[in-house]
């Protein structure tokens, strides 16, 4: 198996030196209310097929807009299939209007988890990233997502949709792709990605987070989470500037419990930690190392690094990277320090 280490010199994997530069992929970040016309624009311009893996297909009106755009694509001849998680309470029901619409979309299997949030859409267009299938995600959420076109990058995660349709539970065997100025990370591969990033930073570490679990039990203590956290504490002592944004929510008391010890913990170790307002859901999963940022559905959990079906894009590309860096400025602008004792800390 292809070991995903970013090379010190640049962070860059050695296939990315076999690929002629002047095939760069066009690469632009989809935030917050940017999803819907994004994804409306790929369906209604699909020619030949679409493919999506989603974590929920709610039904609301938001996602009727897609769900309808989806269903004419079908009338025009496009073949669409998709892969929904089989344990969200409304995907069953979601799964079978789907169906009845022509869509050859299945339910993964109950054994594992299906965390990702992407769209193929003839091959060469992808979209993926934190927006799950729900009008609270599109309309309200900070969410982060890459746009992606490039004939490669489709067909790999083509692959990799076909290997989760025929066994999601199974382990998809995939080298990552490296491509100019972008890379792709798929299930197991997040943490070696991940520590590659935050071990090679050298001036700052951007990190925006939805869930960030620190083990304190001894029995986890050497946890891969627990490993990256320690990580950004390290790099802040050797000089790196490194500052974290969590969700503070107003009504899910377990995330809080989670991000409060996380937040203690990297406090502790120097690392500035902030939390966005707390009836603003910011379910971004974002990391930016210099010149680099990783942008996918995986929190820093057990479950995202060691079981759950995720996938992930590192892009170098200088303007996306300047983007999502005044997307975290922004963000860490609006949300503040916790000054006063709260009961979930």
């Amino acid at each position: 198996m292809l070991l995903f280490f970013l090379s010190a010199s640049g962070l860059q994997p050695p296939l990315l030196a076999q690929i002629p530069a002047v095939l760069s992929p066009v690469i632009k970040p989809v935030v917050n209310r940017d999803y819907l016309p994004t994804i409306l624009g790929m369906i209604n311009d699909a020619k030949k097929s679409i493919d999506f893996i989603q974590l929920e297909f709610h039904y609301d009106p938001t996602v009727k807009k897609i769900q309808d755009a989806l269903k004419a694509a079908v009338k025009r001849g496009v073949v669409v299939r998709g892969i929904l998680e089989d344990d969200i309470y409304f995907n069953p029901k979601s799964n079978e209007f789907l169906n009845r619409f022509g869509i050859k979309s299945v339910l993964d299997t109950p054994k594992k988890a299906t965390h990702n949030k992407m769209f193929i859409v003839d091959g060469e267009k992808v979209l993926l990233g934190s927006t799950n299938l729900s009008g609270n995600s599109i309309d309200n959420n900070n969410e982060t997502n890459i746009y992606a076109e490039d004939r490669r990058l489709g067909s790999f995660f083509e692959s990799y949709f076909n290997k989760l349709l025929k066994n999601s539970y199974a382990e998809p065997e995939m080298e990552p792709l490296g491509l100019p100025g972008l890379w792709t990370v798929t299930n197991r591969q997040h943490f070696e990605a991940l520590m590659s990033l935050l071990t090679g930073a050298k001036k700052r570490i951007r990190v925006m987070m939805y869930g960030m679990k620190y083990y304190t039990g001894k029995r986890y203590a050497d946890s891969k989470t627990n490993r990256l956290i320690n990580a950004l504490i390290a790099a802040r002592k050797r000089g790196v500037d490194v500052k974290v944004m969590l969700d503070r929510s107003d009504y899910n008391k377990i995330l809080n419990k989670i991000n409060t010890a996380t937040r203690k913990h990297l406090e502790a170790g120097g690392v500035e930690v902030r939390y966005d307002p707390e009836k603003i859901t910011t379910h971004a999963k974002l990391v930016i190392a210099d010149g680099h940022a990783m942008v996918g559905s995986a929190n820093w959990g057990y479950l995202a690094m060691d079981v759950r079906n995720e996938c992930s894009l590192i892009t170098s590309e200088p303007a996306a990277v300047s983007f999502f860096e005044d997307y975290f400025t922004k963000l860490w602008k609006e949300g503040a320090p916790l000054l006063e004792v709260r009961p979930d800390d």
